[in-house]
């Protein structure tokens, strides 16, 4: 019983409407690893070992996944790997969104994901990167930074409009 429980409040961790396709949130959630390991004193589960999760159209690769839960409900999920990486579709009609980061965090009361040391995000062309990228699910924000390191910038590229010839 406690194992569905918990397996209900990691789908509701990946569910989130601003970000997903609401498809996403009716599929299974998926998740493959070499070891895992359950502490019910601290409300903590560890995945280890090429960890893949897949939901719909998310798919999360890490080398470790910890669920962070409090009074029965997800409250954070890290994963680490080199990089971690998170795909999904957004919108129906949007092109894939991939990120990555050596650390990648997301915390459910604030509805935001963080992208630590190596970051990117990548969506129709447009890439930017930098040591932090902090995305606002909510408002849908993206916020990135060089983080303490005063000689690493942030970087956008942004591709140049395809526009049909007019003749």
């Amino acid at each position: 019983m406690r194992h569905n429980l918990f397996i209900l409040l990691l789908l509701a961790a990946f569910h989130s409407s601003s970000l997903a396709l609401p498809s996403d949130a009716q599929q299974p959630i998926n998740i493959e690893s070499d070891r895992a390991e359950r502490y019910e004193k601290t409300g903590t589960t560890i995945y280890e070992g090429a960890v893949v999760i897949t939901q719909g159209t998310i798919k999360i690769h890490a080398d470790k996944v910890t669920v962070y839960t409090a009074n029965n409900q997800v409250v954070r999920i890290v994963c680490v790997g080199k990089p971690a990486r998170y795909q999904q579709q957004p919108n129906p009609n949007d092109n894939m969104m991939y990120a990555k980061g050596d650390t990648i965090e997301y915390h459910l009361a604030s509805d935001r994901i963080d992208l630590l040391k190596n970051a990117s995000v990548e969506q129709n062309g447009t890439v930017i990167t930098g040591e932090k990228i902090n995305y606002d699910l909510k408002a849908e924000v993206v916020k990135a930074s060089s983080g303490d390191n005063p000689r690493q910038r942030i970087q956008m590229v942004i591709p140049p409009n395809k526009q049909k010839d007019a003749n």
